[in-house]
């Protein structure tokens, strides 16, 4: 969130009391205007009371997708869970901050990369804090976003964005990045070459001797295999055992999994 207008976030709220609805429409039209002296358009503030009244405005493919989306847990019909793995499993990678009068569904939230937890009755410093962070969590993937390694053979040169590499994986001699645009780029390198520039980066981690995989790709874990996005699995070896621990301390981190 900055200062220009034209940067703000598209918001989606999702409640299936009205009254709460405008408590917290009011409660984040103030955060804008009292902490960052801006406006928050009413076309970027998009209200509902039913998931499926929710889910029929975001499949319109000329609708913003919301940056952050406020949903209430416990609805009628579907409930805010039930709509969070709807957008997650659609694609959505943005904010889902949960607002309940239940203090008993972390474990829910955790599972679709919830970023907060707030209880009800909300209030404004509650509100408040949670967008705060959220503001702090994009101005730190701003600057993840840019992070590259620098790759150079005797072929060509390249810098090759972090969040485009999917792993890393070493076979013999010869050291292959998957990238998320389905391109491998290969070449004659020890992995250790490369490792110590991954591994700085929080989210990435060995799973195995010859493998590196950056944890924002990583779908779910089985006993010996981490599970990517792109369908493709790699093993965990028991000499990387920490990795599990690791990957569920990473997301615990990245989701916030606070409640406030």
């Amino acid at each position: 969130m900055t200062d220009e207008t034209s940067s703000l976030p598209n918001i989606l709220m999702l409640d299936d009391d009205p009254r709460e609805l405008d408590k917290l429409n009011r409660f984040v039209s103030a955060y804008f205007m009292e902490q960052l002296r801006l406006v928050l358009p009413s076309r970027n503030l998009n209200q509902f009371t039913s998931g499926a009244a929710a889910l029929e405005y975001l499949s319109d493919t000329e609708t913003p997708q919301p940056d952050i989306v406020f949903l209430d847990i416990i609805m009628p019909e579907m409930s805010g869970v039930q709509f969070a793995e709807r957008i997650r499993s659609g694609g959505y990678q943005g904010y889902i901050v949960f607002l309940t009068t239940a203090n008993d569904f972390a474990s829910e939230s955790f599972v679709v990369g919830a970023f907060s937890y707030l209880l009800k009755p909300l209030t404004k410093d509650r509100l408040f804090n949670a967008l705060q962070k959220i503001e702090e969590d994009r101005a730190r993937m701003q600057i993840k976003d840019a992070t590259s390694l620098y790759v150079q053979t005797r072929q060509y040169s390249r810098s090759i964005l972090f969040r485009e590499i999917i792993f890393v994986e070493i076979i013999g001699r010869k050291l292959f990045i998957h990238l998320a645009t389905n391109e491998t780029i290969s070449f004659n390198k020890p992995l250790k070459e490369i490792a110590p520039e991954l591994l700085a980066d929080g989210r990435f981690s060995h799973c195995h001797n010859s493998f590196i995989v950056n944890m924002d790709q990583v779908e779910n874990i089985r006993e010996n295999d981490a599970v990517l996005k792109t369908g493709s699995v790699v093993p965990i070896s028991r000499r990387c055992s920490e990795f599990k621990t690791r990957y569920i301390s990473y997301h615990l981190h990245k989701s916030g999994s606070k409640t406030g």
